[in-house]
């Protein structure tokens, strides 16, 4: 780490790493990596590969998210981008680089890096692709026909979940539910926790997928597909398959081919407990 000596390049990446790289190839270079969901309703999961690095890519959009942790050696046109914050922060001025902070962090260039400090050093130096650097985060209210939450859902393959249909309008989900947190931008996302729930949106503001994070049972044929501890994945898969279900494993997922349902854990493997029920379009 000592070594180190990265830029941040706006738009591009962090040293060595480069938006949009294919995941197989960063791991062809990096050696063993750690793959964990940064939130049970996370679609993607991040790298956590070594020397404090944390890479997050998408299916057929690569690499969008680097993270450096104790970001000794990363720079920003000269400016060394660890220590004090409020010197990092004096340092990046005085260079004539615009830092704002918000409510992610310090906000350098218009977006080309965040600084994360929940102390008094900066801890972390975050970079996002550019289509989604620009996203924003809102609160709203609850809507007009709001209902009391849910504890339990039934899921509709391909349909949805029971009060919550897949292709509604954001404006009409948002009318039902409990208030919550939206993500503006790309991807278009809207997080109720107090229901659990989290809704993703395509680019006409239709929901293409529904995710349950916490519930007493999300249930497909008689089979709670969220089960509480000690219940794991494997429990899950046995009993769809014992259901009658076409089960396959993918990485911390199992997936039900054809049906747009993917049931995840954390991080991979049969053994662990599920931390989120997924029901897309197919």
């Amino acid at each position: 780490m000592d070594e180190r000596n990265w830029w941040v390049a706006p738009g591009r990446g962090i040293g060595p790493f480069r938006f949009g790289t294919p995941r197989g190839e960063l791991r062809a270079a990096l050696g063993t990596c750690r793959p964990f969901r940064r939130g049970a309703g996370a679609v993607d999961l991040t790298d956590d590969c070594p020397d404090g690095v944390q890479l997050t890519c998408g299916p057929g959009e690569g690499l969008y998210c680097i993270e450096i942790h104790q970001p000794v050696g990363v720079h920003h046109l000269g400016v060394p981008l660890h220590g004090k914050t409020r010197d990092v922060v004096a340092a990046l001025r005085a260079a004539g680089v615009a830092v704002t902070r918000d409510d992610a962090g310090w906000v350098v260039a218009g977006g080309a890096a965040v600084l994360f400090s929940e102390s008094r050093e900066v801890e972390v130096v975050t970079a996002y692709a550019p289509r989604r650097a620009g996203a924003r985060v809102a609160e709203f209210e609850a809507g007009t026909e709001a209902v009391a939450p849910l504890t339990s859902y039934t899921v509709l393959p391909g349909a949805g979940l029971t009060a919550l249909a897949l292709g509604t309008a954001r404006d009409e989900v948002r009318a039902t539910r409990n208030g919550g947190v939206a993500i503006l931008g790309y991807p278009a996302e809207d997080q109720f926790f107090d229901e659990g729930l989290t809704v993703g949106y395509d680019g006409l503001a239709r929901a293409t997928r529904v995710t349950v994070t916490r519930a007493g049972s999300v249930m497909l044929d008689g089979v709670n597909l969220l089960p509480s501890r000690p219940r794991t994945a494997a429990d899950v898969r046995a009993a769809l398959t014992a259901a009658g279900h076409e089960v396959a494993e993918e990485e911390a997922a199992l997936v039900l081919p054809g049906t747009g349902i993917s049931i995840w854990t954390a991080r991979p493997g049969p053994a662990r407990p599920v931390c989120a029920v997924s029901v897309a379009v197919v």
